[in-house]
C-alpha cells in the first residue's frame, strides 16, 4: 500500500515537469523554423510579472497583433517602438521578440519543475525498493 502511495505521489510530481520539457521543446522547434520580420509595439501590458508588449508587424501582406508567447528578455518597451520578432511561419500569429537579433530563446523548464522530477524518480525508486522486500 505505501509503494503505491509513493507510485502515485511520483507521478503528481512527474506530470507537471513533463509538461514543461514538452513546451520547451515545441518552443525550441518553432524557433528553428522561425522567420524574421520587423514589428512596432502598438501597447505594453504586464502577465505573470513580466512586461509584454503588443506588437504588430506583417507577414505575406497579411497584419498580425499579438503579443510574444515566450517570455521577452527584461526590457522596456514604448509604445510606436521598432522591434524585430520571430514568428512561426507554420503559424505566423506565434512570435516572440528579440530585443537584440538572436536572443529569442525558448524558457528553460522551471528549477522547482525539475526539482518534483527529481523527486518523483526518488519516489519511484523507493517504491521498488519496498517491492523488493
Amino acid at each position: 500500500m505505501l509503494g503505491l502511495a509513493l507510485v502515485v505521489a511520483a507521478v503528481v510530481l512527474a506530470v507537471p515537469a513533463a509538461r514543461d520539457l514538452r513546451a520547451s521543446r515545441g518552443v525550441r522547434e518553432r524557433l528553428g523554423r522561425a522567420r524574421t520580420a520587423s514589428g512596432e509595439v502598438v501597447s505594453v501590458g504586464a502577465r505573470d510579472g513580466h512586461v509584454l508588449p503588443t506588437v504588430r508587424y506583417h507577414v505575406a501582406g497579411a497584419a498580425l497583433q499579438t503579443t510574444p508567447r515566450t517570455p521577452p528578455p527584461g526590457t522596456r518597451y514604448l509604445v510606436g517602438q521598432p522591434v524585430d520578432v520571430r514568428y512561426d511561419p507554420e503559424e505566423p500569429a506565434w512570435m516572440t521578440v528579440e530585443a537584440v537579433p538572436g536572443d529569442a530563446r525558448p524558457p528553460a523548464p522551471r528549477r522547482g519543475r525539475l526539482l518534483a522530477a527529481a523527486a518523483a524518480a526518488l519516489l519511484v525508486g523507493a517504491a521498488a525498493l519496498l517491492a523488493l522486500g
